[in-house]
């Protein structure tokens, strides 16, 4: 029985690593969410040419 609890033991351990480090890249990508809700402007400006960001609207203002 001690081979048997020893080895549950270790497979727990490896389980808690296991989703510590989920948890952590899941904490990660909600802190992206959130700075990319905030800056959304400037993000889609990354993505726009720069020939073409010229042609926007004339009242939009920043």
């Amino acid at each position: 029985m001690s081979a048997l609890s020893n080895s549950l033991k270790k497979q727990n351990e490896f389980l808690q690593g296991e989703i510590e480090r989920v948890a952590n890249v899941v904490d990660d990508l909600a802190e992206q969410l959130a700075q990319a809700r905030v800056q959304p402007e400037a993000k889609q400006e990354a993505l726009v040419a720069p020939e073409y960001s010229a042609m926007r609207p004339a009242d939009r203002q920043r």
